[in-house]
């Protein structure tokens, strides 16, 4: 299965994938990001009920600390 993911296309040999075994593939922390699917945003509630089809577009947004000095 081919997917961009922030501007990026990448392969995987699963065809069963849903967001959140899409995170653990990547070593990406669930706390830590938010989802954007081809340009909507989706709830953390349903990505192991979202499942990825071939050319589906993905941003991962990262969440930074940080504030005023």
């Amino acid at each position: 299965m081919k997917l961009t993911i922030n501007g990026k296309e990448l392969s995987f040999k699963e065809a069963n994938l849903d967001i959140s075994k899409l995170l653990k593939t990547l070593n990406i922390e669930e706390q830590v990001v938010a989802i954007s699917l081809n340009t909507e945003i989706v709830k953390k509630e349903k990505w192991g009920d979202t499942p990825l089809k071939e050319k589906d577009t993905l941003e991962l947004l990262h969440f930074m600390g940080g504030g005023a000095r």
